[in-house]
């Protein structure tokens, strides 16, 4: 007997009023008492190790000497011009996730990599805009990804071959990057050549056909010189969805000289091609009156709704050259000048349900219509930055000064098709095998260039032995030209000057201890996204500023506790004119408030801890539109992420994780047929273990979402993407 809506949504139904608080209680109370379990027993190994006087601070994995990753802790200073002081006295909140991370969990996609941040959560594939797409706090940071300090803008699944290190750095950083960043901005540290020699490499066999390699070989030339290459292949699929494909290469040379010296030399090339099947989920359906909330159509996980015909090709080409000098003892100087080439290709169908669907409807009698969604687009990228950096005494007060420049030229050629013809399926029997036969046509072919320039500094004074004051500005202008030829010629143009700043203060009660305010101000301009249209060509940036004030505490060097709480608020906030839909005005505020703990780094030798806990607030303060008090996109109240590992023996390494998130909603505003769309919250566990077999080789074994539950993991106020499903990877690892 076929299924019918009515007896598949009582689950989803069950979630509102007193059961929704029920389920968040049963969701996150073991996982929040085991991220506190956590920072209290680092506290007490710390408050040990003192009380023995032993003044060693913790190696991880002291039997591995042959392990040299970068850590996460206080210690360490950010590579960005503008923050000169260790992520100890950084003035605002930063998750650090290093390569060993990154290597024990097994991620192949920064997306999932950027789960141990409990800022960040996942926003669906859009149009061409189909890649690393999340929000923090909040608000989109589909525009806010940095590869080592420079925009990393192509519309591409980010693979972490190439990384050393991913930071998160959580508030206004418009100040750091420029446009952009209001919740956040994250920021890719690529692995640079060393005077060590080394080989590494990796094969993953898993389920859901997966084969992946990975290589990492560097090799000192001669002194002061070095040579590193890394290398990626993979192809496999999606746990649960089984037409799912990605296929995915990538290369990324580099080499430096000078090493020995006061001036390095650093040429890296990056290049990655990705052929995909993409996968645009499931449709969202709505049932009853509009009274109701719609969810997620309740079909079978793997129910695919697109064509086998269906394809991404996207290939990235970066060529980065670094100059650092210490032209004396007290004075260095940077420059990084970067060209880059995205191109991609695409054609992919997004599920939709239209009508209102009668309770008790049978889910076989449901339509589901097909929006093909298609094109190309070539992007092209030049920056250069220039910084100096000073250290002075000025009357008994030392300062570090950072003055600097930056200029660069932005290129986006997308075409855009529209496809009629494109047939209908089923909705509980999609079926993927049918022949395409949709015709297309342009609907838009645009010509888009931005020229920016910009010139920032800042000042850190040291007052004293515990008092540091911090103060950077930054000026932008951004001068956009806009043409489209399709379906007449519209030519259009807007320039934006606009300065950001941020203020600071941080305490330092005792070593190893800081506590810190911050003010902080973003803007967004109306053609970020590197387009323009006669609704947004004149309207202003919006506007956000943050007040955010937190403690750090380094217990020891390989371990960083923290706390925070923030405040954002967005003016200007751009909304659709609710007398002319078709027109966009500034008319709306947002605000996102709450609270951020965080563990990342080594316990004790043998003990690894990564988690975090975010509370946040986020609504829409004010708004014509009648979405007052909605919460913000993708913005979930309670996000948990916690992964540990621990070395039983100098053989064996046993861990795992739990990801908790609340419900969340994909727009701020009801669907088109007045309807309040949302997913419920979930949690997800995972599990490895590493056997060394031999001083460099070992044997993983991951296992995620251990139970096996569906949960729905990128939003799209059009379509949802499901969480994968139970997947098993089994690895052999050989290390330096």
């Amino acid at each position: 007997m076929t299924p019918h809506l009515t007896t598949l949504m009582r689950p989803f139904r069950k979630m509102k009023t007193k059961n929704m608080t029920r389920q968040r209680v049963e969701c996150f109370a073991p996982g929040l008492m085991a991220f506190l379990l956590s920072v209290n027993v680092a506290v007490a190994q710390s408050r040990s190790d003192a009380q023995s006087g032993s003044n060693e601070t913790p190696a991880p994995h002291a039997h591995d000497s042959d392990l040299d990753p970068l850590l996460v802790n206080g210690v360490r200073t950010p590579d960005l011009p503008l923050l000169t002081q260790p992520i100890l006295d950084t003035p605002q909140s930063v998750t650090a996730i290093s390569e060993e991370i990154i290597q024990l969990q097994a991620a192949s996609d920064l997306r999932d990599v950027l789960r141990n941040a409990p800022s960040v959560s996942a926003h669906a594939d859009e149009d061409n805009a189909q890649g690393t797409n999340v929000q923090i706090r909040g608000f989109s940071a589909r525009y806010d990804m940095y590869l080592d300090g420079q925009l990393d803008f192509g519309s591409y699944y980010r693979d972490p071959f190439n990384l050393e290190e991913v930071e998160v750095l959580t508030g206004p950083s418009s100040v750091l990057f420029g446009r952009g960043s209001t919740g956040g901005a994250i920021e890719q540290i690529t692995k640079k050549p060393r005077m060590d020699e080394f080989a590494d490499g990796t094969v993953s066999l898993g389920s859901d056909r997966l084969k992946r390699m990975t290589a990492d070989v560097n090799v000192p030339v001669q002194d002061g010189a070095a040579f590193r290459m890394s290398g990626m292949a993979q192809d496999g699929g999606t746990a649960g969805r089984d037409v799912v494909r990605t296929r995915r290469a990538g290369v990324a040379p580099s080499f430096a000289v000078g090493m020995n010296s006061a001036t390095q030399l650093t040429i890296s090339y990056l290049y990655q091609r990705q052929w995909d099947r993409p996968d645009y989920g499931v449709p969202w359906v709505d049932i009853g009156s509009v009274s109701n909330i719609s969810h997620p159509a309740p079909v079978p996980p793997d129910n695919f709704y697109g064509f086998r015909s269906d394809y991404s090709r996207v290939s990235v080409n970066l060529l980065t050259v670094a100059l650092r000098s210490q032209l004396a003892d007290n004075i260095a100087l940077r420059n990084q000048i970067r060209y880059g080439i995205y191109d991609q290709n695409y054609r992919e169908a997004e599920p939709g349900i239209g009508p209102i669907i009668a309770p008790g409807t049978p889910l076989s009698a449901i339509t589901v219509t097909r929006t093909e969604r298609g094109g190309r687009a070539h992007q092209s990228f030049l920056d250069d930055q220039l910084s100096l950096t000073a250290d002075v005494e000025t009357f008994g007060v030392k300062h570090t000064l950072v003055a600097g420049v930056e200029a660069g030229r932005q290129v986006s050629k997308p075409t855009v098709l529209k496809f009629t013809g494109v047939p209908s399926t089923n909705l509980i029997a999609p079926n993927e095998d049918q022949d395409f036969s949709g015709t297309s046509t342009p609907s838009s072919i645009v010509r888009f260039v931005a020229n920016t320039q910009a010139v920032y500094a800042t000042d850190t004074a040291l007052l004293g032995e515990h008092w540091q004051l911090n103060g950077a500005a930054r000026l932008d202008r951004f001068d956009a030209d806009y043409q489209n030829q399709v379906p007449a010629l519209v030519t259009l143009e807007h320039t934006d000057v606009i300065a950001s700043w941020r203020a600071a203060m941080i305490y330092e009660p005792m070593r190893n201890v800081s506590v810190y305010g911050m003010y902080g101000t973003s803007f967004d301009p109306s053609a970020e996204g590197l387009s323009l249209s006669a609704s947004t060509v004149n309207l202003a940036p919006e506007r956000s500023h943050t007040v955010e004030t937190g403690v750090k505490w380094g217990p020891n060097n390989y371990l960083l506790l923290s706390g925070a709480l923030f405040r954002t608020v967005m003016s200007n906030l751009r909304e659709a004119s609710p007398t002319d839909p078709t027109v966009q005005i500034l008319a709306g505020t947002a605000r996102s408030q709450g609270v951020e703990l965080q563990a990342q780094g080594y316990v004790s030798r043998s003990w690894l801890v990564m988690a975090g806990f975010t509370y946040l607030d986020a609504s829409i303060l004010s708004s014509p539109n009648g979405d007052r008090g909605s919460p913000l996109q993708n913005a979930p109240r309670d996000n948990l992420r916690l992964f540990s590992t621990y070395d039983i023996s100098s053989s064996l390494t046993l861990g795992g994780g739990v990801d908790c998130t609340s419900s969340r909603v994909p727009g701020t505003v009801v669907d088109a047929n007045g309807f309040r769309q949302e997913v419920p919250g979930y949690w997800s566990a995972s599990a490895l273990a590493r056997y060394r077999i031999a001083p460099r080789i070992s044997l993983q074994l991951n296992v995620d979402n251990i139970a096996d539950r569906r949960f729905y993991d990128g939003l799209d106020d059009n379509h949802v993407n499901l969480g994968a499903g139970r997947s098993v990877r089994l690895s052999f690892i050989v290390q330096k």
